[in-house]
């Protein structure tokens, strides 16, 4: 559920982004069948970069 996404990256700041291996089925399942506020609480992570995909997390890794 993203608000459970929502809590583990918003958190107190031990976590800087949660890397989800799924992240396009998830965007597109909350898009079909998500409230508003799943919607919300998915923009909000994602357009924060707090919600990656997990094909990041290697480059992210290396580079950090």
């Amino acid at each position: 559920m993203p608000s459970r996404i929502a809590a583990i990256a918003r958190g107190t700041g031990e976590v800087d982004a949660v890397y989800h291996i799924a992240l396009d089925a998830l965007q597109a399942a909350v898009r079909e069948v998500g409230s508003s506020q799943q919607k919300d609480d998915l923009s909000e992570c994602i357009r924060q970069g707090r919600l990656r995909p997990y094909e990041e997390l290697a480059t992210t890794l290396t580079t950090w």
